[in-house]
């Protein structure tokens, strides 16, 4: 009676009162099938089974959020947002709606609201807790510091659970609806948890992966029956050091993978009968540190083994995250790689895919997917880029495309240092955190592209002579207004899109957080299909045209249930994209092909010195010479140099005539000394305009052989000529002192005494100075050809051309008269060996060298040292001192190495 008598009293109450509006109810659990209690229970005991084809096909149905782009963002909005909490954020986790955030870290736990660009703080854990004298069961709360690792929230029905990592090895829950109690405990790892993630599929299992080498799974709904610690329900060991990232298959509700990084030891046995005499031939143990990082994918309903299990990188394996088709899974690791892994069973030993960043990965994340833009996937869903983070010194996040995996495709700074976590909450908005204490929402569509900072333009040439361009043209470039840096600032997207972060100098941590503005100045536009095919990164290829159908217009896609196209079908199958760029390859016009360098270079004539003028045997030389370069170069096949060859001669021929007669008396020895006033009054007579004058003709062959950079043809052209010059052509008296001065400067810095510089002038640098020739042209010329030489690895030709410029020129042999070894070189590759011949060991392979067959000792016991002598016929080596006792009075008339027959010794 009194109930009814109160609601008629509600039903007439005045309209003028304020009554607040009552709550709205809470949304009703779904109803419990038939016998649903006992399935669970069951499954308790007999393993889990998988998860129904509906959800494994489309496990993100439930999450319309993550496939694109939100309904309130606009085309060119700039959703770029910042939470500033002022405390180090280690983790992040988001809810299944995709409107809530959960940060942790060591002195931070609470969830943020995000909605339409503004974040709200709404619960936090941390200050409920410490404020909370109780836990769940109702015995006093222990007090202990939450140092958090990791954070993940439950899905589904669960939706309300949260976990915590700890870095003492324990995970509590929490219950949002009461939080400032502590659900339940589980405690069953003894060293840092790394990891905690929930099941997409079904929200109440929770996995963890730890240093302690397992991953523990967790059955969550054991917590509201108020149990103070829960047990785990299986133990999966990944025979490791540590598990450092776990995650459950998008697919499949059953599987997970999870990377760990490892430092194995593995014996191997190595047997050498041969290295060792009898005192000493034993077995060897040699012990092999292999630090590897492993990917493995496990069954959760079996315990034994791991379903697929990789090695995976060379270093740790950071991170692991599945590709949407469930079939392939990328993991990434401190030796700066991306790898990507066919785990369905086609291709498991080997990666299908591989990307080279620049520094140790930490983080990495799949982009959600797109709309196919190929007409005959017929709206079917596709994805192939990817987010990676780095170490602390890198603050870079870069977005990768596995169709172009040599360059990212796009970049961003977010903070002065590396972000902690990162996870996408749809396809254009990334969500980071940090060391600064920020959350940041950041619009990926609005972070620079690379390659509009790369030249799209370059070229380079070998030192074989070949030259490589690529050439693209780059297109109308879309995005934001410049932005502008200033020194001690930070460009990064914390803050407004247009203007920079302050960073403190000294800490470079944010001075100030400019909660972000929405301009409509920004041209970046937003669409639901891959925003890569921009036809700079990369671009599409035009389908061939087909027969137009009768049906019309094609009916379109069901976009509700959208398939996901396997990563193989994108990449391999189909070979749709590809850079717009055009490269072309070629030789240089006036290069000469190494080979025939190579042959000049061993078969021209050999000068042993720059001489100042020429005597009868000198001139005969320099004759032959000539006609040997002449021969040479037609051999060669290089018709036109050796003509020039040739007409050298003919001009040699006139200059010896006027002086000696005949090209055969000088070549005979027979003729009058060259270079006497005779010399001299023929070239007077034929006077300089003479075609023949060889003081008019060095100079030009000079000029026009280093036009073209052949210094080969011009050093050859120097030394054959020089010592026939005239002195009738002097270099002006300011250049001569210049020269002079120059010199004088580069030696006393060499170390050399006056009188040293004096007598090198005198004799090496005076006798070019009238003949019309600069010594320094003369001092290039020979630095050029003598590096050509070194690239084309003509060591010998190369220390003659050193031998000859010493000491008159000294930018050709400075850079080599310093650091000289002597090195042995090994008797099965072939190259020196530089550790030094008392460890016997070659650079080049893994086996020893050696030890000398004699002493067996790293120095000879009858003296010399560790010199050592070296068969030219069966190239064994052994001691120079024990060679000499074994070739003296030991009696040895042969090799001493056992079981050689080699006759090193003739016996006379």
């Amino acid at each position: 009676m009194s109930s009814e008598r109160s609601r008629r009293s509600s039903a007439v109450h005045p309209p003028s009162a304020t009554v607040p509006s009552a709550p709205p109810l809470p949304a009703a659990l779904p109803a419990s099938r038939p016998l649903q209690r006992a399935r669970d229970a069951a499954y308790r005991f007999i393993g889990y089974p998988p998860s129904p084809p509906s959800s494994a096909q489309n496990p993100g149905d439930d999450q319309p959020w993550l496939s694109g782009r939100l309904p309130t963002l606009g085309a060119t909005e700039n959703a770029t947002a910042s939470h500033k909490t002022g405390l180090e954020i280690n983790t992040i986790a988001v809810n299944g709606s995709g409107t809530h955030v959960l940060l942790g870290g060591k002195e931070i736990f609470k969830t943020v609201k995000v909605e339409n660009g503004v974040c709200i703080e709404e619960i936090n854990l941390r200050t409920a807790i410490r404020s909370t004298p109780t836990s769940a069961s109702g015995r006093p709360r222990q007090t202990y510091s939450i140092d958090i690792a990791d954070v993940a929230w439950a899905k589904g029905n669960s939706s309300h659970f949260v976990a915590a990592a700890t870095s003492s090895g324990k995970i509590i829950l929490y219950d949002l609806g009461h939080a400032g109690i502590q659900a339940a405990q589980l405690h069953e790892h003894f060293r840092q948890v790394h990891k905690v993630t929930f099941n997409p599929h079904s929200g109440n299992l929770l996995l963890s992966g730890s240093q302690d080498g397992t991953v523990r799974l967790w059955d969550i709904r054991d917590a509201r029956d108020q149990a103070s610690t829960l047990r785990s329900k299986r133990k999966y060991s990944g025979q490791s050091d540590g598990v450092r990232d776990v995650k459950w298959s998008p697919t499949d509700g059953v599987d997970f993978a999870f990377g760990t990084d490892s430092a194995a030891i593995k014996p191997l046995l190595v047997r050498e009968p041969r290295l060792v005499r009898a005192r000493i031939e034993r077995h060897l143990l040699i012990l092999f540190f292999i630090d590897v990082g492993w990917v493995q994918c496990w069954d959760m309903r079996n315990l034994n083994a791991p379903k697929v299990r990789i090695p995976a990188h060379a270093l740790s394996c950071n991170i692991v995250d599945w590709h949407p088709d469930g079939k392939h899974l990328a993991s990434a690791g401190s030796d700066k790689t991306v790898r990507v892994w066919d785990v369905s069973g086609h291709r498991r030993g080997k990666a299908s895919w591989e990307i080279k960043t620049p520094y140790p990965v930490l983080n990495a994340r799949w982009r959600p997917s797109c709309e196919s833009s190929m007409p005959t996937d017929n709206g079917a869903r596709q994805c192939t880029q990817l987010v990676t983070g780095y170490d602390r010194e890198h603050p870079v996040l870069h977005l990768w495309d596995l169709r172009r995996p040599a360059l990212p495709f796009r970049e961003m700074v977010p903070y002065p240092s590396a972000p902690t976590d990162l996870t996408w909450h749809s396809r254009d908005l990334l969500w980071t955190v940090g060391r600064e204490g920020v959350f940041l929402q950041a619009d990926i569509q609005h972070a620079s592209k690379v390659i509009d900072k790369r030249n799209l333009q370059t070229f380079d040439v070998s030192s074989s002579g070949e030259v490589n361009f690529v050439v693209q043209k780059r297109g109308q470039q879309r995005r934001s207004r410049n932005l502008s840096s200033k020194r001690n600032t930070t460009t990064s997207l914390l803050g407004t899109s247009n203007a920079p972060i302050t960073t403190d100098a000294a800490t470079g941590a944010p001075i100030d957080f400019v909660a972000p503005k929405l301009s409509a100045l920004t041209l970046v536009s937003r669409s639901w299909q891959d925003d890569s095919l921009d036809h700079s990164f990369l671009s599409i290829r035009p389908a061939r045209q087909t027969k137009r159908s009768n049906g019309g217009v094609k009916a379109p896609s069901s976009s509700h249930n959208p398939a996901i196209l396997v990563l193989d079908q994108i990449l391999h199958n189909r070979m749709s994209f590809s850079p717009q760029q055009l490269v072309v390859r070629g030789i240089l016009p006036y290069h000469v092909d190494p080979k025939v360098f190579r042959f000049l270079a061993s078969n021209y004539a050999r000068i042993p010195h720059l001489a100042a003028e020429a005597d009868e045997m000198l001139a005969g030389s320099l004759l032959r010479g000539l006609q040997r370069n002449h021969d040479v170069a037609e051999t060669a096949g290089l018709y036109q140099l050796a003509q020039t060859w040739n007409i050298v001669g003919f001009a040699a021929d006139n200059f010896l005539k006027a002086g000696a007669g005949s090209i055969s008396a000088v070549a005979n020895g027979t003729g009058a000394p060259v270079g006497g006033e005779g010399g001299r009054k023929g070239v007077e007579q034929g006077g300089d305009d003479s075609p023949s004058a060889l003081g008019r003709l060095l100079p030009e062959l000079l000029r026009y052989y280093t036009g073209r950079g052949d210094a080969q043809t011009a050093t050859q052209m120097m030394l054959l000529l020089v010592p026939l010059l005239p002195c009738s052509r002097p270099l002006p008296d300011d250049v001569a002192e210049h020269n002079v001065l120059a010199y004088q400067d580069a030696l006393s810095l060499a170390g050399c005494l006056p009188q040293e510089i004096a007598a090198i002038v005198n004799q090496h640098l005076a006798h070019l100075v009238p003949k019309g020739l600069n010594p320094l042209q003369v001092e290039s010329i020979l630095s050029t050809y003598h590096e050509q030489l070194l690239q084309n690895r003509l060591f010998a030709e190369a220390a003659s051309i050193r031998k000859l410029a010493f000491p008159a020129f000294p930018a050709v042999y400075e850079d080599y008269m310093t650091d000289n070894h002597v090195h042995l070189q090994c008797s099965k590759c072939g190259k020196p060996v530089e550790r030094g011949a008392e460890k016997h060991r070659c650079e080049g392979g893994d086996t020893g060298m050696e030890a000398c067959p004699y002493c067996w000792e790293a120095s000879s016991p009858f003296g010399m040292g560790r010199l050592m002598a070296t068969c030219l016929l069966c190239n064994h080596s052994m001691h120079a001192g024990c060679s000499k006792e074994w070739l003296g009075s030991g009696g040895g008339d042969g090799c001493a190495v056992e079981g050689c027959l080699c006759r090193c010794v003739e016996q006379g």
